[in-house]
């Protein structure tokens, strides 16, 4: 299972995430976790000589004074509403060369004549070696950027060095950020997290021409060449600032300030041998970006990132397709070795969350320290759904198990009791100790079975004992009973041992049970009859009464069962039906409950052999809840028997003598009938009790 779920993630994983609903999923997941860690890995330690003058108005109107303005010509431009004369930017470069900044950078696209061309035109000439302005890729997104075309600066602006490679000047440089599936294979949002510093023979240029982004200019014109990447990768790098707290934007009017110019920013001396970067700051011209980071990004705080990952070398390597599945070919394997080897669920549980947390640590320890971003989510659930497959399988083969189990115990005992062992073990166990409960109990023996066996075919009789104990223990079981065992032909069977459902019901189902059992026997006879085999007969003897129950037996064989003088009366009343030819007898503590729904017959006071006390029999001659009527004699007949106990005999006889006329083949009455006559030709003595002694178990 574990293997499986593996192999699933690796699959999922393969697919081309622009195909398959679920690697689209899991790529967002990727990308979310990986944002989370360079996000949390931010150093907020921008390099000091990137400054970012930003165009936070569109018109400074209400933030010059007119005073000020006056003094000024350029502020006196900038209170008008953006763009702006393009002599402002003249003169702001003029500015700032003269103060000694190394590199300015107009992240602006130039691509139309306009008011100041000219004046612009000679100062970008004139500081060619400490300035770049910006060009922009146009057009559709695709993967392979043939749809791009590439925006220059007018030539009012600037006059290229080779008019049939404008790409070529080093004043020029890209200012868009590539993001998706045109930097990378997973990547299927718009979110910058990689820079790419140099395009070559693709997004619209001829083949074999390349462009280099506004960063790689301004880094390059600044003397750090070493520190730009030499290739046309989109690289991760690790940003400096969350937005707005490391490249915090001075607003562009403050420069022209005499004020701020000597208080603030020293003379200029702020600003020399810097790379300062001129783009929007405002809200309103929309140059946002979403990063990883919670919040929008401004696209010249982007450039200013991507240089200061290039001067501190804070670019992060990326786990290979390789590795990415060997990661997770092994997490699966963990899973499965945890499976195959740590049997405990909580324990296996608590190893499993260990190692997504182990592993997660060593994700943020590779982008934190070794500056390496490490596949986080598909491992992740690789190993989550193989150890949750793990548990799975053992659940499964558990429950198969404890149906193999129910089904097993099912034949013995009566699926109440099945339930109430394998739902409620607890329960159960503590039973095992010994307890004491009011149960009932039934045995059931089969008349001359030993006699029958000395000369039957043994597999005939083999299967005709299967075919009765298939049909009794059934009867047992669906009358909520469970089977204690097989005594030789001999069922034990009890009600309320286990579970109860009270002792009056239990005593009832118990009765019931023999019934069925009654009927059933008759339906096998004619059955057996019709293939030639012997039919059998049976007695029954169902007594109640609180017995011990618990585990009995040695530390090689154990098995629940009771013990107890009801017990052993039981098999007494099983017993005494040869002698009463009955094939029923209940004992006198189960009469009384279960007299509600049966018809009971009064059979006799019995005291049985190794008893000092005598005992009420009765037994059973119609079940009222099945709507069955007891004989019209039957009241006669316990007449009768009042009469005896009397010892008016003369009386009794002539009862039991109507009796029989009614049912003349009555074994009871006929009983009694003698019984009265031999007492009225030798009345007894007066300890007479009408108890009838047992001779034998």
């Amino acid at each position: 299972m574990s293997a499986v779920c593996t192999g699933v993630c690796l699959l999922f994983f393969a697919i081309p995430p622009e195909h398959f609903w679920v690697s689209e999923k899991l790529a967002d997941a990727e990308l979310a976790a990986k944002d989370i860690f360079v996000r949390g890995s931010s150093k907020l330690s921008p390099d000091p000589r990137l400054v970012f003058l930003g165009i936070d108005q569109t018109t400074y109107a209400d933030v010059i004074a007119p005073e000020e303005a006056a003094t000024n010509p350029v502020l006196a431009k900038l209170t008008n509403s953006f763009p702006w004369s393009r002599d402002v930017w003249a003169d702001v470069i003029d500015h700032l060369a003269a103060a000694g900044a190394k590199v300015v950078v107009l992240d602006l696209i130039f691509a139309s004549p306009g008011s100041g061309d000219d004046k612009l035109q000679a100062t970008l000439e004139r500081h060619a070696d400490r300035v770049v302005i910006g060009a922009d890729f146009t057009g559709s997104s695709r993967g392979d950027g043939k749809s791009r075309s590439l925006v220059y600066p007018t030539d009012s602006v600037l006059k290229v060095k080779d008019e049939n490679a404008p790409w070529s000047d080093d004043r020029i440089g890209f200012v868009n950020f590539f993001t998706g599936q045109e930097v990378a294979r997973y990547d299927l949002d718009d979110v910058v997290r990689r820079a790419v510093f140099r395009v070559t023979g693709e997004r619209g240029l001829p083949p074999g021409a390349s462009i280099e982004s506004l960063a790689s200019r301004a880094l390059k014109k600044l003397g750090e060449s070493g520190a730009v990447p030499d290739d046309t990768n989109a690289r991760l790098f690790r940003f400096a600032a969350e937005p707005g707290e490391g490249f915090r934007p001075i607003p562009l009017y403050t420069i022209f300030l005499p004020a701020h110019w000597t208080n603030n920013f020293s003379g200029g001396k702020f600003f020399e041998g810097k790379i300062v970067l001129i783009g929007p700051a405002a809200h309103l011209l929309h140059d946002e970006h979403r990063t990883p980071f919670k919040t929008l990004m401004l696209g010249p705080e982007i450039h200013l990132n991507a240089m200061s990952a290039a001067l501190r070398g804070e670019f992060l390597g990326e786990s290979s397709r390789k590795l990415n599945f060997a990661l997770i070919a092994c997490v699966g394997a963990l899973a499965f070795l945890l499976a195959l080897m740590v049997r405990s669920p909580i324990r296996r549980l608590f190893i499993a969350v260990a190692c997504v947390a182990a592993y997660l640590g060593t994700c943020w320890i590779a982008v934190n320290y070794l500056d390496f971003v490490l596949l986080a989510v598909t491992p992740v659930i690789a190993l989550s759904t193989g150890t949750l497959a793990g548990f799975t399988y053992d659940f499964v083969l558990l429950r198969l198990e404890k149906n193999r189990t129910r089904r097993t115990l099912e034949r013995y005992v009566s699926k109440d009791v099945v339930r109430e062992v394998l739902d409620n073990p607890e329960t159960y166990l503590n039973a095992l100790g010994g307890v004491r409960k009011p149960v009932t109990i039934l045995f059931s023996d089969v008349r001359g079975f030993t006699t029958m066996s000395e000369g039957a075919d043994p597999a005939q009789l083999v299967m005709q004992l299967n075919e009765y104990f298939k049909e009794m223990v059934g009867i047992v079981f669906t009358q909520h009973g469970s089977l204690d065992k097989f005594i030789g032909d001999a069922v034990m069977a009890l009600w309320g041992s286990i579970t109860s459902e009270g002792i009056e019901r239990d005593a009832q189902n118990a009765v019931a049970a023999a019934l069925a059992m009654r009927r059933a026997l008759a339906r096998l006879n004619i059955n057996w009859k019709q293939r030639g085999m012997k039919e059998l007969a049976f007695g029954i003897g169902v007594n109640h009464g609180d017995v011990i129950v618990g585990n009995l037996g040695s530390e090689e064989k154990m098995e629940v069962s009771v013990i107890g003088d009801p017990v052993n009366l039981a098999s007494r009343l099983e017993g005494s039906t040869k002698e009463l030819n009955l094939d029923l007898l209940l004992g006198e503590s189960v009469a009384p409950l279960v007299e509600s729904r049966f018809a009971l017959r009064s059979v006799d006071s019995v005291q049985f052999k190794g008893k000092t006390k005598p005992v009420r029999v009765f037994t059973v001659v119609a079940d009222k809840k099945a709507g069955e009527q007891p004989p019209p004699w039957l009241a006669r007949y316990e007449q009768g028997i009042e009469f005896y106990r009397a010892r008016n005999f003369a009386e009794g006889a002539r009862t039991f003598s109507e009796c029989l006329r009614a049912q003349p083949d009555d074994y009871l009455s006929q009983l009694y009938l003698r019984r009265c006559q031999e007492l009225i030709a030798h009345p007894p003595g007066p300890d007479w009790d009408t108890v009838f002694v047992m001779k034998s178990k």
